[in-house]
């Protein structure tokens, strides 16, 4: 249904290493933004650099540089939603220089987590 949606996201990210992506992730809000966010799926794609995220419908970015993150976890809930499963939530300093988190279900969490976890490291 998203294929040509999906094929445009990556191709952004044409001239760099994908290090892991998940087409169909479902990203449950930024938190500063407040809890009346839409949830909804795309593409989440973790490059050497950043962790970008494209909703499909509606059209929304988020990309945070990974050198702005600052751990990441897995609680069941976030901004008040749930769907009763562990989530991939990054903690992260935004652009005003304050604390801010995302979290998205995505498939291959562990692996996910891990990689991050590592990336952070570095």
């Amino acid at each position: 249904m998203f294929r040509k949606r999906t094929e445009k996201i990556l191709t952004k990210f044409s001239e760099q290493n994908i290090v892991i992506s998940c087409i169909g992730a479902n990203y449950f809000g930024q938190e500063s933004l407040g809890v009346k966010q839409f949830r909804g799926n795309g593409v989440l794609i973790l490059t050497d650099y950043e962790l970008f995220f494209e909703m499909w419908i509606p059209s929304r970015e988020i990309s945070i540089p990974l050198k702005d993150i600052t751990k990441t976890d897995n609680p069941k809930w976030h901004l008040k939603k749930t769907r009763s499963r562990p989530l991939l939530k990054v903690y992260f300093i935004d652009k005003n220089g304050k604390e801010d988190s995302a979290a998205w279900q995505v498939r291959e969490l562990e692996n996910w987590t891990n990689i991050l976890n590592n990336k952070m490291r570095k």
